[in-house]
């Protein structure tokens, strides 16, 4: 298991269909980002979820360059603590990793978009 306490909790990625990996990760209580986003009803920022996907992507492909770009970005389900999801990445050219955020277990999708990163 990867992550802290304050963190994401990733799993070892694992390989999915069609080229994809997977990493299984969990929403705790205790994520920094959720303190005051809102109180009485935490939410995962938007911007704590692109982090996660750029963290997910350097764990699968650590010769990545630096995030440069948000492509097709979409926010489709409010993310909770205590959540259980899957991480979906497949790398498209050198530069681009496509992402779905998922309901752990479900093809109910919570997010989605490219995240592109700068040429080695």
């Amino acid at each position: 298991m990867l992550g802290r306490m304050d963190d994401f909790v990733l799993q070892e990625p694992h390989a999915g269909v069609g080229g994809e990996h997977v990493i299984d990760v969990r929403v705790p209580p205790e994520l920094k980002t959720l303190n005051g986003h809102f109180p009485g009803d935490p939410i995962v920022p938007g911007v704590s979820q692109v982090l996660l996907v750029e963290r997910g992507a350097r764990l699968v492909w650590p010769d990545l360059g630096e995030p440069s770009a948000m492509v097709r970005l979409k926010f489709m389900q409010t993310l909770r603590p205590g959540d259980e999801l899957s991480l979906d990445l497949k790398r498209e050219q050198e530069t681009d990793v496509r992402f779905r955020i998922l309901r752990k277990g479900t093809d109910e999708e919570c997010s989605r978009g490219v995240l592109r990163f700068t040429a080695n």
